[in-house]
């Protein structure tokens, strides 16, 4: 073959290309859902800057998150945003954000695939007392956490709100705490995260005073053991491997499931009232579930 020939044969090839066409027929199956099923909120440790620095820059370890909440109305140093305080998007809510890391919620892993990262703007700091120890410990975290302003949380209800409204099948106990899905690794948002304040306005989950008032009453004489909370938490969705023990891996899921729902005390150590608040959870959102534990709720 001629190098004429050839070049005319890839010539036409390319035409040919480039002038096809075909018909497509779309037809919706309603065999579908949403690939969005959770909303994970975080704390970012960092100020508004070093926030956006970390979350849209390459690094060493890369992490993103589709949305960045501000602590307050700031000067841009390209451009004045003034009074009112903007969301930032920073990946499309269709591609897959690097926020959870490993991550778990009723059974449920690598969140990131399918779910929506949400990070608050607060300087929160924690750390272990020993820094040596692989196998860290509850009482060995210090954190020094602060609050919200009040304007940004304002402006998060506006954005759960909205997202909320794209994807509505999204349950109320999957818009979690980055500590709910990575319990032995993160403490955010934190205490003062106003977990009831959302609720009272439709978005996640909250407990029932009443049903709290009944099984703060079952769990009166003496709490079950230590297996039977773990497969209470687990339950709810709290990644925890059964063990029958009190181990270091509980006490992390504990302080998690206590920073969301308990904050004024979150030690580690499951109590009657922390019980009362998982079991009337439970019975709100995991009903299903509470068959299996009719055996202690009966002995109480």
């Amino acid at each position: 073959m001629s190098m004429r020939y050839f070049f005319l044969s890839i010539s036409l090839i390319i035409l040919l290309i480039g002038c096809s066409d075909y018909k497509t027929v779309e037809i919706i199956s309603e065999n579908q859902n949403s690939r969005i099923d959770y909303i994970v909120i975080h704390a970012t440790s960092q100020d508004f800057d070093e926030s956006l620095e970390t979350l849209t820059k390459h690094s060493d370890y890369p992490v993103s998150s589709h949305y960045l909440i501000p602590e307050s109305a700031r000067k841009d140093e390209n451009n004045y945003i003034g009074k009112e305080l903007p969301v930032y998007r920073l990946v499309d809510e269709h591609r897959r954000a690097w926020h959870a890391g490993i991550s778990a919620w009723r059974d449920e892993v690598s969140l990131n695939d399918r779910s929506i990262g949400i990070e608050v703007v607060n300087e929160f700091n924690c750390e272990y007392t020993n820094d040596k120890n692989t196998d860290k410990s509850v009482d060995e975290i210090a954190c020094q956490f602060l609050p919200f302003p009040a304007e940004q949380i304002d402006l998060l209800k506006l954005l759960l709100i909205d997202i909320l409204e794209r994807y509505p099948r999204i349950d109320p106990v999957d818009i979690v705490a980055h500590s709910d899905i990575a319990p032995d690794r993160k403490s955010d948002p934190g205490p003062y995260f106003p977990w009831k304040e959302l609720y009272d306005i439709g978005i996640g989950a909250w407990y029932d005073v009443d049903t709290y008032d009944k099984y703060f009453q079952v769990f009166g004489k003496n709490l079950p053991e230590i297996k039977s909370i773990q497969d209470a938490l687990h339950a709810y969705g709290y990644p925890i491997e059964i063990t029958g023990e009190n181990d270091q891996q509980t006490k992390f899921a504990v302080r998690a499931f206590q920073l969301h729902f308990r904050p004024s005390n979150f030690s580690g150590d499951m109590d009657q009232e922390s019980l009362a608040i998982l079991f009337a959870l439970i019975e709100k959102y995991r009903k299903q579930e509470l068959n299996a534990f009719s055996g202690i709720l009966n002995s109480n």
